[in-house]
């Protein structure tokens, strides 16, 4: 699979990069001869063996030319987002200005579009782009990075505190201006976009990432996020995955923390047909944390593939993991968290919960939380779970005069709601809210027998 159909007759972007970045060519090779000798990944690997390629590796996607088009008028995008704060639109993984709003930010900060960053800040992209992910070990990271064109650069000094949440919304929507949204050629959208997150010491931000997809065509998203938090940082980053039935994400986050520094991050999926996301954690300083809650809600045919590793290299750090999953219909779920504890970390933290509900006969899940301990004095622990609605709980709440479908409802939402909890308050009322919304929008609380 070293030659796949990914892209239809891409052009030899490289190339004019190059021309236009010179410092970007031993980047641009070192990811493609990354790509080239891993190809894309099948099933016969341990680690996708549970994920459906098979559909996307048949399927010919483009990047489209055209300027991205969206529905809706640039202001009402604005007025649409819930949260306070800076506001940057994307379409097609391109920046839309036009639609953005950047407020004031502390001196030396930056935030930026990636291709802003490609030009104007070189010496940061030099210094930090691609030094926490691996190229050889992660072949779709390798593949974002062979289509780098946009995304967004944050960059914190020391002791730069955003009080304003950053809230990115990425539409993969299609470059056509028919009533579906449908391509005249039939070729399906790909975008990749690319996110540097990077906090000095003492640094503090609040991030979130959504994809949505509000065309009817298949489209596909490789996307990758890289985080580096210095000491004593404080990221509060939220990954929310809102797509179709027909769009396909493929997800991939990096992270090194130094000494002292805290990372809250809150994976929310809600949509799509085929779904990947790998979350990787290196905590290489000592009294690092790192704290990692997930919801994924699922129904039809849809698949879900979350792998997790979190490695602690040296002392006194902590992790804590605690994903739940809603699965309806013939859905598919997949969760292999993984906490390595290497020899030179003694008292380390490592904890990992995995909880599912089955809401249907036809609903499937995979769960295989993992500990490797090389060290002795530690506290570890992992469990997982998958069943059913409490058939006692569900007859106590309909005693007390609930009718069966808002029973099942409430079950269900009190059972996500826990991995909510840490979020401040009006990034968790925004999340319960999608939550409720996708439990009725999904048939979540249908009776199944």
């Amino acid at each position: 699979m070293s030659d796949p159909r990914l892209l239809s007759d891409p052009p030899d972007r490289q190339a004019l990069l190059s021309e236009l970045w010179p410092w970007l060519h031993d980047f641009y090779q070192q990811a493609q001869e990354a790509f080239q000798l891993q190809g894309l990944p099948s099933r016969r690997l341990e680690g996708w063996k549970y994920s459906r390629l098979d559909a996307l590796y048949e399927r010919r996607f483009v990047i489209p030319d055209d300027s991205p088009v969206l529905g809706d008028s640039p202001e009402s995008l604005q007025e649409n987002f819930p949260l306070a704060g800076h506001q940057l639109v994307f379409a097609g993984g391109r920046w839309l200005p036009e639609a953005s709003r950047i407020g004031p930010l502390p001196e030396g900060a930056r935030l930026c579009s990636m291709a802003q960053a490609l030009s104007s800040e070189r010496e940061l992209l030099r210094y930090y782009l691609g030094q926490v992910v691996s190229l050889q070990e992660h072949p779709f990271a390798a593949l974002n990075t062979l289509w780098l064109e946009d995304g967004l650069l944050l960059y914190l000094p020391s002791g730069c505190r955003l009080e304003q949440p950053i809230h990115c919304r990425f539409f993969n929507t299609l470059a056509s201006n028919t009533p579906t949204g449908l391509r005249a050629d039939g070729l399906a959208q790909v975008c990749f976009p690319r996110l540097l997150l990077v906090l000095e010491a003492d640094a503090e931000a609040t991030l979130i990432e959504e994809y949505l997809d509000n065309g009817e065509a298949e489209s596909l998203t490789v996307g990758l996020t890289e985080i580096r938090l210095a000491e004593q940082a404080q990221l509060l980053h939220c990954q929310l995955q809102r797509g179709g039935q027909r769009s396909s994400h493929i997800a991939g986050l990096h992270v090194e923390q130094a000494a002292g520094s805290r990372l809250q991050q809150f994976s929310l999926t809600l949509g799509g047909a085929m779904l990947r996301n790998d979350l990787q954690v290196q905590l290489l300083g000592e009294g690092a944390e790192t704290l990692l809650n997930g919801l994924y809600l699922l129904d039809g045919r849809q698949h879900l593939d979350n792998h997790l590793r979190i490695d602690h290299r040296v002392a006194d750090c902590r992790s804590a993991v605690l994903y739940k999953g809603v699965l309806d219909d013939r859905a598919h779920g997949v969760f292999n968290g993984l906490a390595v504890v290497h020899p030179d970390a003694q008292r380390s933290d490592a904890r990992q919960v995995n909880k599912n509900l089955l809401l249907s006969q036809g609903a499937e899940m995979d769960t295989k939380p993992e500990l490797q301990i090389e060290a002795d004095d530690v506290k570890c622990s992992h469990g997982a779970t998958v069943g059913h609605l409490d058939s006692q709980a569900l007859f106590y709440l309909q005693s007390r005069g609930l009718d069966a479908d808002s029973a099942r409802r409430l079950l269900t939402f009190a059972f996500g709601y826990e991995t909510l909890q840490p979020l401040p308050d009006p990034l968790k009322g925004w999340c319960a809210m999608l939550l409720e919304q996708a439990l009725q929008a999904q048939g979540a609380t249908d009776d199944h027998a």
